[in-house]
C-alpha cells in the first residue's frame, strides 16, 4: 500500500506485548500505516520484543521500539520462573514511564491485557498528560482464569479516557465490569478485500502444498492455543471421515502458543488416522491465497472478541462455520453467510460441515453473501474512520 502523508495531527503511541504473528497484531499492522495516510504520527513500543511483523511497519515509516530490548533474554533463566516475570514487569514499567515523561501531545493506545496493566501503570508513575485508550479484543474469560488480572483491570478502568470493544458482545461485558457506555466505543475490525482477488492463487497454492485441483479443503486460520477448539475439529471431522470426498484436506494455519499443543494435535490426528488429511502449516504470511484455495472456512473457538479469521474467510468467499461466541455471529448471518453453531460441539460442527460439503449450491451461495456482507459492513475504510472519531474526540 503506498502511504500518503498529509498534515500532521496528534501523536498517536501504541502500547503492545510484540508484533508476532496474531490477530489483533495483524490487525495493527493493517490499521497503523492507513492512519498515517490520513496524517497522524505514529510510533508503537512493544514490550517483550519486536516481533516478526515490526519491519514491515518500519518500512511504512512507522518507527518501532521494544522497550525491554533484550532484557528479556538475559532475565530468562537466570533466575526463577516468578521472579523473573516480576523483574521483567518492574524493569518494563521503569523503561516505558521514562520514554512516556518526554511525550505531551499524545495519545496512547493499549492493546491486549498484559500491555494495558504495564502500560497504565507506566503511565500514572511518569504523570503521563495525554488521552489514555484501551482496546479489549476478547471476552474476558481470561479473567476467570486470572482473577487477580481481572481486579486490577477493573481499578484501571475509570483512569482511561475511552476503552474500545471489536464487537457488540464484548462491549456488553464491558458494560458488566460497571464501564459507563458513554465510555464505550464500538470499532469492528476491517479487512482488505483487495487482497481476495487472485484466482489464480488457487491453482499455484493448492501446487505447492501438493493438493490436487479438485480436493475438498477446509480451512482453519487460528493460533495452536486450546480454546481456538482444534481439538473439536479434529473430532468432529473424525465423526464425518467416511462421508468427505477422497484426498479432502484441513489447512491449520497458525503458531503453537501453547508449548507443546501442537504435538498434542499432531498425536491426535494419529489417534483420530487424520494424519494425511491434516496439515498443520504453522504461521504463514500467504493466508490470503491459503484462504483462496479452500471450499470452506471454520473458526470453532470456546471464546472470541471480533475474528480477522472469520472477516478474511468471508472476504475470500468462503461459506464460513463458526461458533456461536464473542462477535462470530455479528459477522457470519447463520443459513445466509455460513452457519453458526454452539462451541465445544462437535456433533453439530460436524452436521454443519457435511451440510456444506453435501451442497455445492449452498457453499457457493453463502460464500458469495459472505463476500458481498464483508465489503459492506466491514472495510477498512469504515474501520479507520472510527478510529479517526476515537482520537479526534479524546
Amino acid at each position: 500500500m503506498k502511504i500518503t502523508y498529509n498534515t500532521v495531527k496528534k501523536n498517536l503511541i501504541f502500547v503492545i506485548g510484540s508484533l508476532n504473528l496474531g490477530g489483533t497484531e495483524r490487525h495493527l499492522a493493517s490499521l497503523l500505516p492507513r492512519l498515517a495516510a490520513k496524517g497522524w504520527s505514529v510510533q508503537v513500543l512493544t514490550l517483550a520484543d519486536r516481533g516478526i511483523l515490526a519491519d514491515a511497519l518500519e518500512k511504512e515509516g512507522i518507527l518501532v521500539n521494544c522497550v525491554l530490548k533484550d532484557w528479556h533474554t538475559q532475565i530468562k533463566g537466570r533466575l526463577p520462573s516468578l521472579m523473573g516475570r516480576l523483574l521483567q514487569s518492574v524493569v518494563c514499567v521503569c523503561s516505558l514511564s521514562s520514554r512516556l515523561k518526554v511525550e505531551k501531545n499524545a495519545i496512547i493506545h493499549f492493546f491486549l491485557p498484559e500491555a494495558y496493566i504495564l502500560g497504565m501503570f507506566s503511565a500514572m508513575l511518569a504523570r503521563f498528560p495525554g488521552s489514555k485508550i484501551m482496546s479489549r479484543r476478547s471476552l474476558n474469560h481470561y479473567q476467570q482464569r486470572r482473577p487477580l488480572l481481572g481486579w486490577i483491570e477493573s481499578k484501571l478502568h475509570s483512569k482511561t479516557t475511552a476503552i474500545s470493544g471489536n464487537s457488540l458482545a464484548v462491549l456488553k461485558q464491558l458494560e458488566e465490569e460497571k464501564i459507563p457506555l458513554a465510555h464505550l466505543r464500538l470499532i469492528y475490525n476491517g479487512v482488505d478485500t483487495e487482497q481476495f482477488h487472485s484466482a489464480q492463487s488457487r491453482v499455484d497454492t493448492r501446487k505447492k502444498l501438493k493438493i490436487e485441483k479438485d480436493a475438498l479443503v477446509i480451512i482453519m486460520v487460528a493460533n495452536l492455543i486450546p480454546y481456538k477448539g482444534h481439538r473439536d475439529l479434529f473430532n468432529a471431522l473424525y465423526q464425518v471421515k467416511h462421508s468427505l470426498p477422497t484426498g479432502w484436506r484441513l489447512l491449520c494455519v497458525g503458531q503453537d502458543r501453547n508449548d507443546g499443543f501442537q504435538v498434542e494435535l499432531i498425536s491426535l490426528t494419529k489417534e483420530l488416522g487424520l494424519t494425511e488429511n491434516v496439515l498443520l502449516l504453522g504461521s504463514r504470511n500467504d493466508i490470503p491465497d491459503l484462504l483462496l484455495s479452500a471450499d470452506i472456512g471454520v473458526l470453532c473457538s470456546h471464546e472470541e472478541g471480533f475474528s480477522n479469521a472469520v472477516l478474511e474467510g468471508m472476504a475470500a468467499g468462503l461459506p464460513m462455520v463458526v461458533t456461536n461466541v464473542g462477535g462470530n455471529a455479528e459477522a457470519i448471518l447463520d443459513k445466509e453467510t455460513g452457519y453458526v453453531v454452539e462451541p465445544r460441539n462437535p456433533k453439530a460442527l460436524a452436521a454443519a460441515i457435511i451440510g456444506l460439503v453435501e451442497n455445492p449450491e449452498i457453499r457457493s451461495k453463502f460464500g458469495r453473501k459472505a463476500k458481498q456482507r464483508v465489503e459492506q459492513h466491514f472495510s477498512w475504510g469504515a474501520c479507520v474512520k472510527a478510529y479517526e472519531t476515537l482520537y479526534e474526540n479524546a
